[in-house]
């Protein structure tokens, strides 16, 4: 059986990351899993939390972003935005339904360990299934 990390790069993931607003400072990281060891989502903390979350005011937040070499993919609840940065051949629909239960079992509020744990059991169980 692979472990954690091996499993989340085998299957396209590049970081892990969950960003919010804080009043003060403006957008933050409360914490990151850098997967693949390339640029993660802290070089880009301010421009992707503004990207997802300039729309919020009118429920108009997008769920992925395609860049030219990564895509990422988010479920926002409240100010905190789950954020899975991926490789492009990566499976845009079942990386946006993980994220969404994860936010949903942890009330928008997942530990760096808790969100790793239900990940990585999301992923062997569809693994397993095909």
């Amino acid at each position: 059986m692979k472990n954690s990390m091996d499993l989340l790069r085998s299957v396209g993931i590049k970081s892990v990351a969950l960003l919010n607003m804080d009043k003060v400072y403006g957008p933050i990281m409360k914490w990151e899993v850098n997967v693949d060891g390339d640029d993660g989502i802290q070089k880009m903390l301010v421009e992707l939390y503004t990207m997802f979350m300039v729309g919020a005011s009118k429920n108009m937040v997008p769920k992925a972003m395609i860049f030219s070499d990564k895509n990422v993919v988010v479920s926002a609840r409240d100010y905190n935005l789950l954020c899975f940065m991926l490789k492009k051949e990566a499976k845009l629909e079942e990386f946006l339904d993980h994220a969404e239960k994860i936010m949903e079992k942890f009330n928008g509020e997942p530990s760096k360990a808790s969100c790793l744990r239900s990940l990585t059991a999301r992923l062997r169980k569809s693994w397993k299934a095909q």
